[in-house]
């Protein structure tokens, strides 16, 4: 419930053309509370991407956009906690992608108390997703600032370009919640044009989704750069 009141506070704070706007909140009349928000028909920034071949410059672009609406979000004294490419929606609209960011479920405000209730954490649960958390992500709440979600947007610029995540999911999702942590702080991923050559077969997929040649890909890769905080 809390973590419901948060978000829709969160969303009411902000007015971007990048971010899911809310039209109306209140309870039923049994007392379930709702809020009523912009519907997003679209799909996750990555699928978006690579369904339509886009190239390296036409992916900058999209998530440049993206980063503007994370701006704004920062500058209201909103942070996301959990960005990753499903909570990054694309639509067309005209003919032209149009980037909506979604699921401010485990927001956090920097200036402010989003909601009055008590927001409960228990004891080695991670807020948010493993793949995208940042170092400062995996320790207490006091931690949390608006690096964790450029670090966030950092692993969905590596992943649009290379075509993969830093960390494996496989084996951030076997380890346990010290050894999810342990990796986070401890392991420097490898670069995007490292990880890319370590794809074998995929990487040739992951070239033709970009409108690449393999050899190609792997070059556009190579211009990459990690640019996560830590």
């Amino acid at each position: 419930m809390a973590r419901f009141d948060a978000e829709r506070q969160a969303l009411a704070l902000m007015d971007h053309p990048c971010i899911a706007k809310v039209f109306d909140a209140g309870a039923t009349d049994r007392g379930r509370p709702f809020f009523v928000m912009e519907y997003v028909e679209g799909e996750s920034i990555t699928d978006y991407c690579n369904r339509r071949r886009l190239g390296t410059a036409e992916r900058l672009e999209l998530f440049v956009r993206v980063c503007e609406g994370v701006q704004h979000a920062h500058q209201k004294a909103v942070i996301h906690r959990d960005l990753k490419p499903s909570n990054i929606l694309v639509a067309e609209v005209d003919g032209r992608p149009a980037p909506k960011i979604i699921d401010f479920g485990v927001a956090k405000a920097t200036t402010q108390r989003l909601t009055e209730m008590t927001m409960f954490t228990e004891l080695g649960q991670l807020i948010g997703t493993p793949e995208y958390m940042s170092p400062a992500g995996v320790l207490t709440d006091d931690d949390i600032d608006t690096r964790t979600d450029v670090y966030a947007l950092g692993v969905v610029l590596y992943e649009l370009l290379s075509g993969a995540l830093p960390f494996d999911s496989r084996d951030l999702r076997k380890a346990g919640y010290e050894a999810i942590r342990k990796i986070i702080r401890e392991q420097d991923p490898p670069r995007p044009s490292s990880r890319f050559s370590t794809l074998g077969e995929r990487s040739t997929s992951i070239a033709e989704a970009r409108g690449l040649a393999r050899r190609s890909g792997c070059r556009a890769s190579c211009a990459a750069t990690w640019t996560g905080s830590r």
